[in-house]
């Protein structure tokens, strides 16, 4: 395949490499080649954001585009959504980071992670996507012929599926949400929920100032003594000196207080009920803490995994996964959420004030 410009190279010829690491057909070769992918998607993330602006089409300047350029993942997305709005839907963006994140865990864990052939097929669908919308590179023909068949229909139990991780992220929301009323009332009120998405849409050039908003509204709202001291603790206290992991760390919750739920869950999960000993007393700022977006790590991950298959069900976008492999996830999730549910209904909270100390005497 000639490439037209010189910057198409590249990132064509890592999804290449993929695409070959991918047809030996092994646990290795698939673990091969969903890295290569991921390098495939930074690399066209970084490529695009340091083009000239008259090429790349940008709303941003280039002095900004660089910034975003030399970010991490979570920067590159966050700087093509506002580079190019509209693009790329949110589900995408959604989606990068999932995988991304999955990645993440492959290279804590090692070789003892098993990457699902679905992973793989959708990783290697979106960035095929991303190389024809943002390089003009035709991924999609490059693809196995496996992933290009037509999705398949909306069969019965696929539909049972949809309605059945519906029921159960409504349950969970009902549980999580009757914690937070009792342990923090106020962090529910309508206008601290908007507060919270507003917070968490900021760039380079806002995120000081939304960072000391989303402590001030913490600290005034969460009665909860010790999320409260442990947010406060974890999230970075000034951008100018605080360390780059614990500046990126406070980016990450902050865009997960994007959907309350989450975030809410991410607070219930760590204090209450940890999955694989990740907890407030384990998780440290100076480490990437991504990874508990996974549902193997966090109650707020179950949930996050459960609600990227109800958008695929509701998009009829099923990512290269067959229909087996839709309805085995699918089931995995909602017996996940069901028990997550009946936990957190049953927690023996004790009573809690309902207004956080006055400013200064948090202990």
């Amino acid at each position: 395949m000639a490439d037209i410009h010189p910057w198409q190279r590249g990132p064509r010829e890592l999804f290449e490499f993929a695409i070959t690491a991918y047809s030996n057909s092994d646990a290795a070769g698939h673990r091969i080649a969903f890295l290569l992918i991921d390098v495939c998607v930074e690399t066209t993330l970084r490529t695009f954001l340091s083009l000239p602006v008259k090429i790349s089409g940008s709303a941003l300047k280039y002095s900004d585009l660089k910034q975003y350029s030399n970010g991490k993942f979570h920067e590159l997305t966050k700087g093509i959504g506002i580079a190019v709005p509209g693009r790329l839907p949110d589900d995408d963006f959604h989606h990068l980071r999932f995988y991304h994140d999955t990645r993440n865990r492959l290279y804590h864990e090692g070789n003892g992670i098993t990457i699902p052939e679905e992973h793989v097929r959708g990783y290697g669908t979106l960035a095929a996507k991303l190389l024809n919308e943002l390089l003009g590179v035709d991924g999609h023909s490059m693809l196995p012929g496996a992933w290009k068949k037509p999705s398949p229909t909306q069969s019965r139990v696929l539909d049972e599926m949809r309605r059945g991780l519906e029921s159960e992220i409504k349950q969970f929301e009902k549980a999580i949400y009757a914690v937070m009323e009792k342990t923090a009332p106020k962090m529910v009120y309508p206008n601290n929920l908007r507060r919270l998405e507003e917070l968490a849409d900021f760039n380079i050039s806002t995120f000081g100032a939304n960072l000391q908003a989303f402590r001030d509204l913490i600290e005034e709202n969460l009665a909860d003594e010790r999320a409260r001291k442990w947010l406060l603790d974890f999230l970075a206290d000034d951008v100018s000196f605080d360390r780059p992991q614990a500046i990126a760390n406070s980016q990450f919750v902050m865009e997960i207080a994007k959907d309350p739920l989450a975030f809410f869950s991410l607070l219930v999960g760590l204090q209450f009920i940890p999955l694989d000993d990740i907890s407030m007393d384990t998780l440290d700022n100076w480490d990437d803490i991504s990874f508990i977006q996974q549902d193997d790590y966090s109650i707020m991950g179950v949930y996050e995994s459960a609600k990227f298959f109800l958008d695929m069900f509701q998009g009829k976008r099923w990512l290269g996964m067959n229909e087996t492999q839709l309805v085995e996830r699918s089931m995995e999730l909602r017996e996940k959420l069901r028990s997550i549910s009946l936990r957190v209904v049953t927690l023996p909270l004790p009573n809690y004030p309902l207004e956080p100390p006055a400013a200064g005497r948090i202990s």
